[in-house]
């Protein structure tokens, strides 16, 4: 017997000796293993943190990712609220019934909604409304919950990035998990940063991609609850939340938008049914943009559907631009000294080459360089054409602005700002000629009135009235003036850019003299219909002819500024798709907008 004691005895010791020395190794031991992974890559398991997870429920409460407000500190994304998270803990089926019942009355729902609700749960969720997102809690509500002292739930404060009433905008854009993506442009990131990973959310459209690392942040953060093997709350431990310590972070990207304005201007093409097109309201002092709207609408869940229409922010997109393109000619006539603006001219109707004819039947009979603006005379302009080579065409198109990306970048790395930017990086280059060098007669006729070869932006076209106005100066167009640290302070300040080096730049005579033609096209010519309003305005329309499967229909063009009297603000509008012989939906739209800036000055 004695014998038998002693043996049990030694096993048992060495049993227990054989686990301590176990712990010793766990407790002095690396946590993390690296294993092999479908027999090519290697990847590190940490188990300690592993066995935490086993039983740690979380809930991530806040992205971590940066946001945007406009030029007044108006939050454009991301949004705070209450809210309440539940968790599935074993308590859920030993609560009260009465005070089940008070829960759900004060969520407001029905108890067995409630039930069906944590029933199901098998990880940390919040209860959602009927868009789901997560309820939204008011004061009341918050006190309410707290005074039932529940366990398996908590109230917490919660960041929405794109809350219920946020209207998605093309120059913001969106974020996707897109591992493929984020292999490939972020794989210093991902192999050295351990806030990074391949199904990282990333920035795919607008800003939200052309400012991706500055947006990234330090990671997600989380409020969790440790439960024991019955699934209930591990005694002592409670509710955790997690985020880093970084008082610096998330950054803030502060937009020279104003949401107002820009809400105000979207609601009221909505009104109009504009399905597709653009505006671009710029102010005239520095060619900052203050509203960008781009239709069809962006919407949530389609960024996967390969709708070009859908995700193209119309607004940086290359159009021909039909008649708002004679702006060139005329200045480029002017400039070259091809015209005097004594001198008449006199359409019939018939240009008599190329298949040119004037819009109106009959013609516009004797006029000025002037009034042939004015009234838009295609004959006028086709004359002037051939009086200009197409390198003078281009060299002026380039001084005002239609010809190069006119979004603010800076191409290189410039402390505190780590590496190139573009804002704008989805815009497009405008088109002149495709052949610099051709000679052709035809081709240099029918750019001259903005079809053919030619293409802008409705970008471009905004600017364009922008560098007239500044009196041939032209400027990069911010849509970012400064991003800051978390607690307020600046980490870079995005200055105000010249546009880039020109040949030369438009006389300011030849500036002033087009703007005053402009004035004359809501006075007397094609825009006359728009001529009353809050304030007066002036610009130019037009009518692109589209081809091939869009054949009858053409894309409506106005562009140019108000007050005439002490110009704040260049408009360019872009109606696209519609049927040939319509009313021009542009002019009057542009009258709309300009009427409701008026009204929000």
């Amino acid at each position: 017997m004695q014998r038998r004691v002693i043996w049990i005895a030694i096993v048992f010791t060495s049993v227990m000796f054989v686990y301590t020395c176990r712990l010793i190794y766990l407790q002095i031991s690396p946590t993390t293993t690296m294993f092999q992974q479908h027999g090519s890559k290697y990847k590190y398991y940490d188990w300690r943190q592993g066995a935490v997870n086993q039983r740690m429920k979380k809930l991530m409460v806040d992205d971590g990712r940066g946001h945007f407000v406009d030029e007044h500190g108006l939050s454009i994304t991301s949004q705070k609220y209450d809210t309440v998270a539940f968790f599935p803990v074993h308590a859920w089926k030993e609560i009260d019934a009465t005070r089940f019942d008070q829960l759900a009355t004060i969520l407001d729902k029905s108890s067995d909604q409630l039930q069906e609700f944590v029933s199901v749960l098998e990880s940390a969720s919040f209860l959602e409304d009927k868009s789901r997102e997560p309820i939204r809690l008011t004061e009341q509500q918050v006190h309410d919950i707290q005074a039932l002292h529940l366990y398996g739930l908590e109230v917490v404060t919660y960041r929405d990035r794109y809350p219920e009433q946020y209207e998605q905008k093309h120059f913001i854009g969106a974020v996707a998990e897109y591992p493929e993506w984020a292999d490939k442009v972020y794989s210093s990131e991902i192999k050295n940063l351990t806030n990074w990973s391949r199904d990282s959310k990333v920035g795919i459209l607008g800003l939200e991609y052309s400012l991706d690392r500055y947006l990234h942040g330090l990671g997600p953060s989380y409020i969790s609850y440790t439960l024991d093997g019955r699934y209930d709350l591990l005694s002592g431990i409670g509710m955790r939340r997690m985020e880093s310590s970084n008082p610096y972070y998330p950054l803030t990207i502060v937009t020279t938008i104003d949401l107002d304005l820009q809400n105000k201007i979207e609601r009221y093409l909505d009104e109009k049914h504009v399905t597709e097109g653009a505006i671009v309201l710029l102010d005239v002092t520095n060619g900052d943009v203050k509203a960008m709207v781009s239709r069809p609408q962006l919407l949530p869940g389609q960024l996967s559907m390969g709708n070009d229409s859908v995700l193209k922010n119309h607004a940086l997109t290359a159009y021909s631009p039909g008649s708002i393109y004679k702006i060139v000619t005329a200045a480029a006539a002017l400039e070259y000294g091809v015209v005097d603006e004594d001198e008449h001219f006199y359409c019939n109707g018939e240009y008599g080459r190329y298949g040119l004819s004037c819009w109106k039947k009959g013609g516009h009979g004797d006029q000025t360089l002037e009034e042939a603006f004015a009234n838009s005379c295609n004959v006028v302009f086709a004359t002037l054409s051939e009086r200009l080579s197409a390198n003078q065409l281009y060299e002026t198109a380039n001084a005002l602005g239609v010809v190069q990306k006119v979004g603010w970048h800076q191409d290189k790395a410039k402390a505190p700002i780590t590496s190139p930017i573009r804002l704008l990086a989805e815009e497009e280059n405008g088109l002149v000629f495709h052949d610099l060098n051709t000679k052709d007669g035809g081709i240099i006729a029918q750019s001259s009135i903005g079809q053919r070869d030619v293409h802008l932006t409705p970008l471009q076209a905004a600017n364009m009235v922008v560098t007239l106005l500044n009196h041939g100066r032209q400027y990069e167009n911010r849509i970012v003036s400064q991003i800051n640290y978390a607690d307020g302070q600046v980490l870079a300040q995005l200055p105000v850019h010249l546009g880039h080096e020109n040949k030369y730049n438009i006389h300011p005579a030849t500036a002033e003299k087009i703007l005053r033609y402009m004035q004359l096209v809501v006075q007397q010519g094609t825009g006359q219909s728009i001529n009353q309003g809050q304030w007066h305005i002036a610009g130019k329309s037009g009518t692109a002819q589209l081809s091939g499967k869009q054949s009858g229909h053409n894309d409506q063009w106005f562009v140019g500024y108000g007050p005439t009297e002490q110009p704040q603000y260049a408009l360019s509008v872009l109606v696209q798709d519609q049927s040939s012989g319509t009313r021009n939906q542009a002019t009057q739209i542009f009258r709309g907008i300009m009427d409701i800036v008026a009204a929000h000055e």
